[in-house]
């Protein structure tokens, strides 16, 4: 079972969905962020000591940076609402649902 985390934003419509277990903390979406919304936080069960974790879903603009440099797929940014089948650690499912 992957360990997915789900982070609304309240004054935006944008949902961001990390999978902790595809995550292997190196760093690359922290650093491509321009809005300041991402950190690194311990995880010592991580090969790396580190998984990704949002700041504050509100500083989000919906670049989508992260998502699209992450070589492990492990963060989707998706509007809130949006129907369309996502994959994350194999499972298939709608955004609403997670």
């Amino acid at each position: 079972m992957s360990d997915i985390v789900r982070y609304e934003g309240k004054k935006n419509d944008i949902v961001i969905i990390i999978d902790k277990d595809l995550c292997k903390g190196c760093d690359i979406c922290v650093k491509v962020c321009k809005q300041d919304g991402l950190e690194m936080v311990d995880a010592p069960d991580k090969w790396e000591g580190t998984t990704v974790a949002i700041k504050d879903p509100d500083n989000c603009n919906f670049c989508k940076l992260c998502e699209l440099q992450c070589p492990d797929f492990a963060i989707r940014v998706l509007k809130k609402g949006e129907e369309k089948l996502i994959t994350i650690g194999g499972a298939k499912k709608s955004a609403a649902e997670l």
